[in-house]
């Protein structure tokens, strides 16, 4: 009986044709593999002061100084993107003033987004600060009062004291309670 011969060479073909390739890729300068370890640029945020107190109808403003703590590893510029919940930002970079006058109470945020340079994702960060804007009306102030009575009194007769108040925060009904 005739028996055809094998030959090895699918043994050894895939070793062939690795080798090929390796020496291929190094024949045009190329690296099989580079090891590059990445750090990312990073980012932190405080608000000061993290509560506000601001009524309807209150003037005055309402400043919340935002800073940016940011660092990028790789030494890439760092670009700075602010967008608010409310209110206002004013200014560019790590130190900004975020103007919430006029907002009504409640919690705000602000949210920063960094870019080390090169526009790839991987060289983003992100952060956020909330702030609470409440209305604590202020104290009452408490009026001056001021108690007179005659300066002469008549045995067995009635006698008159008179009450008034001066000052305070106003819009306040008196209660009187005259023991004796």
């Amino acid at each position: 009986m005739f028996r055809p011969k094998r030959y090895p060479i699918g043994l050894f073909l895939p070793l062939v044709l690795v080798g090929l390739s390796i020496s291929a890729s190094e024949a045009l300068g190329q690296r099989a593999r580079e090891t590059f370890v990445y750090a990312p640029p990073t980012v932190s945020l405080a608000a000061d002061p993290a509560v506000l107190n601001a009524c309807e109808g209150d003037t005055s403003a309402s400043l919340v100084r935002l800073n940016a703590k940011a660092t990028s590893p790789s030494g890439n510029t760092i670009r700075y993107a602010w967008t608010t919940s409310a209110g206002r930002i004013d200014g560019n970079g790590a130190d900004v003033t975020w103007d919430l006058s006029g907002v009504k109470p409640g919690y705000y945020k602000a949210f920063l987004a960094i870019d080390s340079g090169s526009g790839d994702e991987a060289c983003e960060a992100f952060s956020s600060t909330a702030v609470l804007v409440r209305c604590t009306p202020p104290a009452p102030v408490c009026p001056n009062v001021h108690i007179s009575c005659p300066d002469r009194v008549e045995l067995d007769q009635p006698v008159t004291f008179t009450s008034s108040l001066t000052g305070g925060s106003g819009n306040v009904t008196p209660i009187y309670n005259w023991t004796s």
